[in-house]
């Protein structure tokens, strides 16, 4: 883990992640991912349960009033929804503690942090849009499980959970997955939020994003659903073409403090918004990133921000970052976000909007 102050991040240097299986040869050979490992193959369908490392979480097919000594599932077996195991090449460590060392003009430390991959579903081929609302209920909690779970350790500040759909987007293998990065920091760009949001929250007494979504919602401009829980909308400044935010409508500092209503209804209304997105926009391959509050460990348990408002980023990925983007740490975006939400409100074509 190296530091960089002219640009205020960590960078982690992992060599051996050039060992990961690909299903993806490059960009272009999406359609011809089978040709380069078979779907027989895949370490995450079921029955391949001994070609991961050990699971560390998993739900069950079986629902509890049909858990015998019989049938009960063992780990590491067929008959699960979905299951977390740790990452075989990862970027961080576990192991150790992060002591930061200096090298002349540059600052060191060690790639401690936890991964972890969540396989979404346990058969092979799907596509995110393709998938019932009770997969998505499944992986939304599956989150949040996980999520509750890292929280308890007492050693992670930050879990970033996401999801690289597509080799534009970062996917290495085509199975559906998604993946947790536990950081025993608060990464910069976070904090840099964290800093902003308090400073509003000290001059005008409010959250940012609670005033960003009674504007969306009054104004309609960029809008693109709304629902109980959750208002869907392409942000004022979108980084990239088609990028949508799934805001809760309740101020919740941390996901893990969402309640399970909340949960079912961002399932539903995700499940919609990758439909909207992949078939009124064309987008196959994106980020899906949780943005969420980080926490201090007190005595009286581990706290939230309360000036921080979690959502979820969908971030499309069709234009290449280039010169300008990479000298200047700004973006360029080709459709206005006003543009892409009116494309996204159109009804699917399939008519499953």
């Amino acid at each position: 883990m190296r530091y960089s102050p002219i640009y205020e991040t960590w960078v982690a240097v992992a060599e051996r992640r050039q060992a990961r299986p690909m299903d993806y040869a490059g960009p272009k050979d999406c359609a011809h991912a089978e040709k380069v490992r078979p779907k027989t193959l895949c370490p995450f369908c079921e029955g391949h349960e001994m070609e991961t490392p050990s699971e560390v979480d998993a739900v069950s097919r079986l629902s509890e009033s049909e858990r015998t000594l019989d049938n009960y599932r063992r780990p590491n077996a067929p008959g699960w929804l979905v299951r977390a195991v740790p990452n075989r090449y990862p970027f961080l460590e576990a192991d150790g503690e992060m002591t930061v060392q200096k090298f002349g003009p540059f600052l060191s430390a060690p790639n401690v942090g936890l991964q972890e991959v969540m396989v979404d579903v346990p058969y092979h081929g799907a596509s995110l849009e393709d998938l019932s609302p009770e997969e998505f209920q499944y992986f939304i909690h599956f989150y949040h499980r996980r999520l509750h779970q890292l929280r308890k350790k007492h050693r992670w500040k930050y879990v970033q959970i996401f999801k690289n759909q597509g080799p534009k987007a970062g996917a290495s293998l085509k199975h559906l997955h998604s993946q947790i990065a536990a950081l025993p920091f608060v990464p910069p760009s976070v904090a840099q939020e964290q800093k902003f949001l308090a400073e509003f929250r000290e001059k005008n007494h409010l959250c940012w994003h609670c005033e960003v979504l009674k504007y969306e919602l009054a104004e309609q401009w960029r809008a693109v659903e709304e629902t109980r829980y959750f208002c869907v909308f392409c942000p004022f400044a979108s980084r990239f073409p088609g990028e949508i935010w799934l805001l809760p409508k309740r101020h919740v500092p941390c996901f893990v403090q969402s309640e399970r209503e909340e949960l079912d209804d961002l399932a539903e209304v995700l499940r919609r918004t990758i439909q909207r997105l992949e078939g009124n926009l064309g987008v196959r391959d994106f980020n899906l990133v949780l943005r969420t509050s980080p926490w201090e460990y007190t005595t009286r348990g581990a706290l939230a921000d309360e000036n921080f408002h979690w959502r979820l980023e969908i971030c499309p990925r069709t234009v290449i970052q280039a010169g300008f983007e990479l000298g200047t740490g700004c973006f360029v975006n080709p459709l206005a976000p006003e543009n892409a939400a009116a494309e996204l409100k159109k009804e699917g074509e399939r008519g499953q909007l």
